[in-house]
């Protein structure tokens, strides 16, 4: 990781390259990273030349208008993260308007390409296999679909800004992602709205991903919390592998519960209390 994070810093036309080349995953990372460490003029041009291909392949017809979208508005996401990040060297703003722009972006791909559920639909039925009939079934509507892959996106672009603030830290600042992550912690007017969202959307099936993306800043302050309880206890890695794998096998109900722990913590900052002991 480190060969490849110092790859990427030697020049612009390197970390112009592997963007292009639109590794997932590694490739918005390489965009935060430069975002993250010169600022967002060098950041704007790497972006624009991610984007590149991107528009490329939408005007000559080999991506879709759903694809282009989704893949526009992901990098658009990580960079603001980055800025926003770099600027105020908050984790708590970042996230917010990471996701916020995630969520944007996925509205607009809806809106000018008709409809995300119905693309989703069309590519299923093009694609055979009887995929058609399942997506209708687990999405009945279109907020359904544009809720979830909000929340998707938002995912993918915080993990791509968390891989570029390690790089960022593993070349200048080694051992200072980890304090600056476990330090994260949301105010509390932002917590408590973010669950009652979240809590309302639960009894709303049509906009329960919706309430997903809007917790999802605190639902990453409660990893944030586990993270820094785990390391202080000495607990070792097993627990934070179990936590990620029931992410992947049960992440709303999960969710749910880090946005709780998350919300204790705003409210009566257990770090605080602990170090105070």
């Amino acid at each position: 990781m480190r060969a490849l994070a110092e790859f990427i810093m030697r020049g612009r036309v390197r970390a112009v390259l592997i963007t292009m080349v639109g590794i997932p995953l590694i490739s918005p990372a390489a965009l935060a990273l430069v975002s993250l460490r010169r600022g967002g003029s060098d950041g704007l041009m790497v972006l624009a030349w991610a984007l590149l291909p991107v528009v490329a392949g939408a005007m000559s017809g080999y991506m879709s208008p759903l694809m282009t979208g989704l893949a526009a508005s992901h990098f658009a996401a990580v960079f603001c993260g980055a800025l926003v990040l770099r600027g105020s060297r908050s984790w708590g703003a970042a996230l917010v308007a990471l996701t916020a722009v995630a969520a944007a972006g996925i509205l607009l791909t809806a809106h000018f390409s008709g409809g995300l559920l119905q693309n989703l639909l069309q590519a299923a039925e093009e694609s055979g296999g009887g995929q058609a009939e399942q997506l209708q079934q687990i999405f009945g509507s279109e907020a359904l679909a544009t809720g979830y892959l909000s929340w998707i996106s938002a995912i993918t672009a915080v993990l791509a800004l968390v891989l570029g603030r390690y790089w960022q830290a593993l070349l200048y600042n080694p051992g200072g992602f980890r304090q600056e992550f476990h330090r994260l912690r949301m105010p509390l007017p932002l917590a408590a709205v973010a669950m009652l969202v979240w809590v309302y959307s639960l009894l709303t099936e049509e906009y329960v991903f919706w309430g997903a993306v809007v917790a999802f800043p605190l639902a990453v302050a409660g990893i944030a919390l586990v993270h820094w309880l785990v390391a202080s206890k000495e607990w070792g890695r097993g627990p934070l592998v179990a936590l990620y794998v029931m992410l992947v096998v049960a992440a709303l109900p999960l969710a749910g519960f880090l946005c709780g722990l998350a919300l204790i913590d705003s409210w009566i900052d257990i770090r605080g209390r602990s170090a105070n002991k």
